[in-house]
This record gives C-alpha cells, sequence and structure tokens, in this order.
C-alpha cells in the first residue's frame, strides 16, 4: 500500500513537471533612453536616444514615440518619421559588431515650460535574433522663456501632409519611385523651405534652400519616401546626401563622372557613405584621400572636393594644372589660331566675303580686257592698219625726215653739229629737182630772219624766233605731218 503511493506520487510529480518546463523562456535584457536637454522658446534643440544590449551584439530595433505637439516640432532625426500628429517612428539596425544603436532627433521648441517625450511601444533584437527586452525610459526637454521675454512660438510650416503620392514614376539608378507631395513639415531637411515648381506640366510641391538647390520627395514601392535632389535643366532625380564640411557649408554628393576630368595618375574608384555608392577618383600613391564631385548647397556650385578618411572631412580640391604641351599658347599663331577657334563662323563669313568679292573683280577685269581686244581689232579693221608685226616696211611711203638743226640756230663752235650739218647737206643736194629748190628758198629765207637777229646759241630763244619767222611765212608754205 505505502509501495503504490510512492509510485502515484512520483507520476503526479512528473506530470506537474512537463508543463513548467515549457513555460520557461529565456531573454536579454536592455534598455532604451533618452538625454534631458534644456532650450528656450524658438530655438532648436537635439534629444538622443541610445538602445542599448548589455554587452551583447544588436540587431534590429523598432520604437514608436510620442511628443506634445503644441510644444514641440520635429525638425529630422537619423531613421525618425513623423506622421505630423505627434507620433514618431524609429527603425534601426545593428552590423553585428555594436552594442547599442543610437539616433539623434532634432526639435524646435514652440512654448515654455516641460516637454514629454515618452514611448508608446518598443521591440528590439540582438543579432542572434533572441529577444532584447527593454527597459524603456522617457525625455523630459525643459523650455524657457526666448531672450526677448515671448514664451511662445509659431510653427515654421504645417504638421500634416497637404499632398498625395502621384502615379508619375521616376527612376533613380536603376530604381523605379513615384512623385509625392505626400510630405510633412518635420520630413524638409535643416536649412531648405517648402516651395512649388513646375513639373511633369503641373505645379508640384518641392522644397529648396536659399542657393536654390531643390529637392522632391519620392515614394518606393513598399510605400517608404525620401528626399532626393532634382535637376531643374533635365527634369531628372538623383540620389541626396548632404555632409557638412563646416558650421555654416555642407555638400551633397553627386553622381556625374562624366563632370570631372583630372590629371592620369588618378583611377575611378567607388566610395559609400551612409550606405549609398558614388564614384570617386585616387591616387595609387596616396590611398588616405578621396577626390568626390560635390554640389556646395551654401553656393549653389558644384565642384571637387577631397575626402579624408582618417579625419573624416572634406576640403574644397583643385586638380593641379596639366602638363599637356597642348595647354595655352601666348604666341602670335596661338592667339591667331584662338581666335579662329572661338570665332569659327565670323571667320569663316569674312573669307567668303573676300574670296566672293576677289571671283567679282576678276570676272570684271576680264570683260573689260575682252571689250578692249574688241574695240582694237574694230579699230585696225576700220583703218586696214594690218595686224602682222612682221609685214616689210618697203611697202610703205617713206617719208624724209630732216634733222631738228635746220629749225634751232647754228653754232659755229659745237663741231659735232658741224659735222652733221655738212653730212645733212650732203645728202640733201643729191635730192630731187623738187627738193633742191624748196630747199633753196627755204634757206634763203631762213638765213635772211636768222640774220636780223641777235641769236644766243646756248638758250632757247633762237627757237622761239624761228617760231615767229616761220608763222608770217605760213601765208605762203604750209606742210602737215600726218602721226601714222
Amino acid at each position: 500500500m505505502k509501495m503504490m503511493k510512492k509510485m502515484a506520487a512520483l507520476v503526479l510529480a512528473a506530470f506537474l513537471a512537463v508543463p513548467m518546463a515549457g513555460s520557461i523562456v529565456y531573454a536579454a535584457e536592455g534598455s532604451l533612453q533618452f538625454t534631458d536637454p534644456e532650450t528656450q522658446v524658438g530655438e532648436t534643440v537635439e534629444v538622443d536616444m541610445v538602445i542599448r544590449s548589455g554587452g551583447d551584439a544588436i540587431g534590429d530595433a523598432d520604437v514608436t514615440m510620442a511628443y506634445d505637439t503644441e510644444s514641440l516640432e520635429f525638425v529630422s532625426g537619423d531613421g525618425v518619421e513623423s506622421d505630423g500628429s505627434g507620433t514618431l517612428k524609429y527603425s534601426g539596425s545593428g552590423d553585428g559588431t555594436v552594442s547599442e544603436l543610437r539616433t539623434t532627433m532634432e526639435f524646435r521648441a514652440l512654448q515654455s515650460g516641460t516637454a514629454q517625450i515618452s514611448v508608446e511601444s518598443s521591440t528590439a533584437y540582438l543579432y542572434s535574433d533572441e529577444t532584447l527586452n527593454l527597459d524603456e525610459g522617457s525625455s523630459a526637454i525643459t523650455i524657457e522663456a526666448a531672450a526677448d521675454g515671448s514664451t511662445t512660438a509659431e510653427s515654421s510650416g504645417t504638421a500634416s501632409a497637404s499632398g498625395e503620392t502621384t502615379d508619375i514614376v521616376v527612376n533613380v539608378d536603376g530604381t523605379d519611385y513615384n512623385f509625392s507631395e505626400a510630405f510633412t513639415a518635420a520630413d524638409i531637411p535643416a536649412g531648405y523651405a517648402e516651395t512649388t515648381m513646375t513639373f511633369n506640366g503641373e505645379e508640384r510641391r518641392f522644397v529648396a534652400n536659399d542657393a536654390g538647390v531643390y529637392l522632391g520627395y519620392l515614394v518606393d514601392s513598399s510605400g517608404a519616401g525620401s528626399f532626393f535632389l532634382y535637376n531643374d535643366e533635365d527634369a531628372t532625380f538623383s540620389p541626396y546626401l548632404e555632409v557638412a564640411v563646416s558650421d555654416t557649408t555642407s555638400i551633397i554628393l553627386l553622381n556625374q563622372p562624366e563632370q570631372v576630368s583630372l590629371p592620369e595618375s588618378y583611377q575611378q574608384v567607388e566610395l559609400t557613405v551612409s550606405d549609398q555608392t558614388f564614384p570617386a577618383w585616387s591616387d595609387p600613391s596616396n590611398s588616405r584621400f578621396y577626390i568626390i564631385y560635390a554640389l556646395n548647397t551654401r553656393t549653389g556650385q558644384e565642384g571637387l572636393y577631397q575626402y579624408d578618411t582618417e579625419d573624416g572631412t572634406y576640403q574644397s580640391f583643385t586638380a593641379a594644372a596639366s602638363d599637356d604641351s597642348s595647354a595655352s599658347d601666348g604666341s602670335v599663331v596661338g592667339r591667331i589660331g584662338a581666335f579662329v577657334s572661338d570665332h569659327f563662323a565670323i571667320v569663316f563669313a569674312v573669307v567668303a566675303v573676300i574670296i566672293l568679292l576677289l571671283l567679282i573683280l576678276m570676272i570684271v577685269f576680264a570683260v573689260k580686257l575682252v571689250h578692249r581686244n574688241q574695240e582694237l581689232d574694230d579699230l585696225y579693221d576700220e583703218y586696214d592698219i594690218p595686224m602682222d608685226d612682221d609685214e616689210e616696211e618697203d611697202d610703205r611711203p617713206s617719208v624724209q625726215k630732216k634733222s631738228r638743226k635746220q629749225f634751232v640756230g647754228y653754232n659755229d663752235e659745237d663741231e659735232e653739229d658741224n659735222e652733221y650739218e655738212d653730212d645733212y647737206y650732203d645728202e640733201y643736194d643729191d635730192d630731187d629737182e623738187y627738193e633742191d629748190e624748196y630747199d633753196d628758198e627755204y634757206d634763203d629765207e631762213y638765213e635772211d630772219e636768222y640774220e636780223d637777229d641777235e641769236v644766243d646759241s646756248h638758250t632757247g630763244n633762237t627757237k622761239d624766233i624761228r617760231r615767229r619767222k616761220s608763222s608770217e611765212k605760213n601765208d605762203d608754205y604750209e606742210m602737215d605731218f600726218i602721226d601714222l
């Protein structure tokens, strides 16, 4: 009997132990904590949130928070989204090497007093997928009156989204997105304000900064939205990643390798920043620095920047001048070549006009030459002038030419003239009878006239006197000379 009671007790104990073993669940312990900052009305304040695992590698975590919209205006937060009505949702993931997840949320103080940020729900896991129980905390933000004594400030934008997601599909780096206007003031990055632009034929909601940098809101297939850099020249979008390079300046990394011109020693590589990949250039002799192409959000100008991998800083970069010998040539030929290259159309037009003018002048001269030759031909035909230059001169009537000594004063002292005159008279005596009579008559009259005056053989007076005497005899005899 006693033996039976002992066996029954053992069986009962075994049955009771089975459900107890199945109900035991082991979970790691963690914490969710916030900072409690102080600020003034109208100023921005940062609140840090950290999730710790207690030493083990942390995995995924999701936290839903609530804040007082009358006292606070949400501005931004890495991994944090706002619905514009006072609810914040955070999502983060560890990479297996860290034991905590941290993010910073920025708010703007709207009313003096104490503003609370509380946790509505949270789930977290270790990197090994083990559940992480969080000891949830909260944040208390102390807001004092502004420096001018004011206790309230107006919100910078609406608290709820006033647009909707459109059916306009845009492609960014091979991924399709839908253009959306369903963003709130809390979604707008710091330094930007809402504006409108003409996109796809209609006025759409965008955001822009003072330098003219525009951002558009795109939603992926899962419904998650974010801002992308908008290029109004070709209506395209590109990833938006803004990096601060100083207290007043930040840059947006660009994926435009065709705009980069660097010496041949630089090689193109890829640079990953915040899970986004951008083209970069590095010199193999110094792998510490990378050159990137970015947009300055303060000036709105694009340019090269140098990224220091050790310090994690960015500086403006100017490429060294190329050693190419074809660089600028300061010689006259080089300047002329540069001018022709820069003004090719004008130079071509001027050269064409000059060639045309020369061609016209050549045609005019050719026509004139043809007309002149025609006139000469007509003249030769009219006067029966032979065209052959080799025609014998014997066919033409000979004309006896008299020496000029007959009509000028004779000088006894000039031996050459005497010889010439002797030869002349000898030749003259051999002429026909008519010529003898003419010469005798002419010589007698000429000598009579010559003796009546005093003649200076070295001046032109003799010629004048001769002409005068001869003119008195024109009534008796005249001779006309025909110039052939």
